[in-house]
């Protein structure tokens, strides 16, 4: 893969991003607009993506290819919990609600808005495959280890597992993986339906991200030391630390770089939606949020050139 293609790609992503965050300040997409297309995104656009990229003869290989990935997917959220507890200690960060968000934001990144999309554009519909294996391991972990941080509610672990296995990505899974291993392939008109969403992913994905970015002002962001601690962690020491460990592995090189996309991505949204869910520091979450993906223009490419380069 060409140092450039990673550059280039991210660069169309952000210019959509940027077009997004106009069409907020003029006025052509309000709130209410946005919630529309998210939801457009989660429950139609998302799932589409996912089953059409396991729309392909069945090949043994590449399912086991799939588990090694989803393996290395556990085994790296448990790897960056346990760093995001030692970095954000009580001694260095005490507020309860800014500590939390720090954590999740160390531990969860944008795989499913950025990651997918990106992996779709540089690596095509393999990539898709192992970026929809990390979301699937990010799913389990955000409804049980991700709603702990903030707190503990009224709903019990089962309720929380339950809720991580019925939202539309796993569904989409669990309907995409029988198509693969019996080789079914969808006819036309649903093929060609199914390929017409999955076109929509990148696009409005990025219109979405640059919205949430200009609903909030920034000239607070900037200013806050301890946002600038978690963005550094989440954008550059968490890529660095898996460029690493994932050119130690045995693994198909699509494989790797796809794990390293969705690990490499800015802090997840579902970062602001869990704090205020939780009733905690909103703005605090907001502004990281906004200086991580804003600075990930520049450390998201230089990640994947830098992987491109050393392995």
């Amino acid at each position: 893969m060409s140092l450039g293609v990673p550059a280039e790609q991210v660069t169309i992503m952000f210019v959509l991003i940027a077009l997004g965050w106009v069409a907020y300040r003029v006025r052509w997409i309000g709130p209410e607009s946005v919630k529309g297309m998210t939801n457009l995104l989660l429950f139609l656009v998302a799932p589409a993506v996912t089953i059409q990229a396991f729309q392909r003869p069945f090949d043994a290989d590449r399912l086991r290819t799939i588990g090694i990935v989803f393996a290395v997917d556990l085994a790296a959220f448990a790897l960056t919990m346990v760093i995001a507890r030692l970095l954000f200690s009580r001694r260095l960060v005490r507020d309860e609600g800014k500590r939390a968000a720090l954590e999740f934001g160390t531990v969860y990144s944008n795989a499913g808005f950025l990651g997918i999309p990106l992996a779709q554009a540089v690596l095509g519909n393999d990539g898709v495959l192992y970026a929809v294996a990390y979301v699937a391991a990010y799913t389990i972990f955000v409804w049980t280890h991700g709603t702990a941080l903030f707190g503990h509610d009224d709903e019990t672990l089962a309720t929380r597992l339950r809720r991580a296995l019925l939202n539309p990505g796993i569904l989409s899974i669990l309907i995409a993986l029988p198509l693969f291993l019996f080789s079914v392939h969808l006819p036309s008109p649903a093929s060609d339906v199914l390929g017409y969403l999955a076109s929509m992913n990148t696009p409005l994905s990025m219109v979405v991200v640059g919205v949430n970015l200009a609903a909030f002002s920034l000239r607070t962001v900037f200013s806050d030391r301890l946002v600038w601690l978690g963005t550094v962690v989440r954008n550059v020491a968490v890529p660095l630390l898996f460029i690493g460990l994932l050119g130690l592995l045995p693994i198909d090189p699509v494989a790797r770089m796809a794990v390293l996309i969705s690990v490499s991505t800015p802090v997840g949204a579902m970062l602001v939606m869990f704090t205020v869910r939780h009733d905690r520091d909103v703005v605090f979450a907001t502004r990281l949020l906004c200086l991580s993906t804003l600075l990930s223009v520049l450390t998201l490419p230089a990640a994947l050139a830098l992987a491109t380069a050393v392995w």
